[in-house]
């Protein structure tokens, strides 16, 4: 990857040489291709020190919390310390998410800064790592007793992380050592810091969430109509309804499904209700169902809804009469039959759980004393309003 970037910016030497209006449009696409191999590297990074972490996961290099000091970031010449601050940033919010590493990073300023050690030898200045007798003598060990150094190295086009921990000793004992290449670690996709998986656990999830996305689904679902009042003298009690069916997407997509249902409602000495309802639903948040994000879907439904009891008298286009009292009174119980259209949103999640809002038009029902209407669009009047939460199987 380095050599290509170099070998494209000795090609271009000649026509900035020869032409100087052509520098600036060269030096910009030398730029831009620096910019996405800064980005690459930078990714891979991360892959890598994800890898890391993830191993450290599964067999922690210390069988106890350990006090670890970061004491060395490297990275490949040319990248400088903006790439260096990103890896140390990362690094520190993977060990901090993840305490099963047994790795607790702690500060330790005399580690890194120069210390001066003079002895009968001479005298010298390095590191605090370096110099763990000195360090020792000056009582900076209280915290850690190890320190961690992350070596990144550009090979060809691969990138090679080096990771060693030594024992802060005079002798710097290494107490664990891995390399990891780009070339030969997996990428653990869709993963984050706070969660680290391997390659194998992301693809099985992928592979659950896209079985999860099945043709049909069964839902269940628990609504409640509320009714526009009428004459203001007589109220239609809100009805709760309880609906099980199937729904077919017609797609792989799921832009477009279809459902059929069945439904029921009761209420004690007032009605019971039965009804069959199909729908048509269209995806209005994108052109793809998201396995990620909330979908909301537009649907049209259309409905044969019975109802019968005391409540079945509110829903005819004339006042109860003195036949329909001596039916109560002699054990005969009221019953309406009625069509209803329905236009409604619906919010669904993964496909599992969904909550929507709806308006609902009974055509056979204008001129019924007891209803009222929410909206008149001059072609359909909408006498009910709906709220419902299914949920799919």
């Amino acid at each position: 990857m380095r050599r290509a970037w170099l070998g494209l910016l000795l090609l271009t030497l000649p026509a900035w040489a020869a032409d100087p209006s052509l520098a600036d449009e060269q030096q910009a696409q030398v730029e831009a291709l620096r910019g996405e191999v800064a980005g690459q590297i930078q990714l891979q990074a991360f892959d890598l020190l994800d890898e890391l972490v993830h191993g450290w996961t599964q067999q922690p290099p210390f069988p106890l919390d350990t006090a670890v000091v970061l004491a060395e970031v490297s990275v490949p010449v040319g990248f400088g310390s903006g790439l260096q601050a990103l890896v140390e940033n990362h690094f520190a919010a993977l060990a901090i998410n993840n305490p099963r590493t047994r790795v607790k990073l702690v500060h330790c300023p005399q580690c890194t800064a120069s210390v001066v050690h003079s002895g009968a030898r001479g005298t010298i200045i390095a590191r605090g790592v370096d110099q763990p007798e000195a360090l020792a003598r000056a009582g900076a060990l209280t915290a850690s007793r190890h320190a961690l150094f992350l070596d990144f190295e550009a090979e060809g086009a691969s990138l090679v992380l080096r990771t060693r921990i030594t024992s802060l000793e005079p002798a710097l004992p290494i107490v664990y050592a891995r390399t990891l290449s780009t070339s030969t670690s997996s990428a653990a996709l869709l993963r984050s810091g706070e969660r680290l998986k391997s390659a194998a656990e992301a693809r099985q999830e992928y592979l659950e969430a896209l079985q999860g996305r099945g043709t049909f689904v069964v839902p269940l679902r628990l609504g409640v109509r509320t009714y526009a009042s009428g004459d203001g003298t007589v109220r239609v009690p809100p009805f709760l309804w309880l609906q099980l069916g199937a729904e077919a997407a017609l797609s792989q997509a799921r832009a477009w499904t279809a459902s059929f249902s069945v439904g029921a409602s009761w209420a004690p000495q007032l009605h019971t209700g039965l009804l069959v309802q199909t729908r048509i639903s269209r995806l209005l948040s994108g052109s793809v169902a998201s396995l990620t994000h909330p979908d909301v879907y537009a649907y049209v439904g259309g409905s044969i809804i019975s109802i019968s009891g005391q409540s079945a008298l509110l829903f005819r286009d004339r006042v109860p009469d003195l036949q329909d009292v001596l039916a109560g009174t002699q054990g005969t119980a009221p019953r309406t039959t009625f069509g209803a259209i329905q236009v409604g949103l619906e919010v669904r999640v993964k496909n599992r759980i969904a909550a929507g809002a709806y308006l609902e038009s009974m055509p056979t029902m204008n001129n019924a004393p007891a209803l009222g209407t929410y909206l008149d669009t001059g072609i359909l009047q909408f006498q009910s309003v709906g709220a419902e939460v299914s949920f799919c199987f």
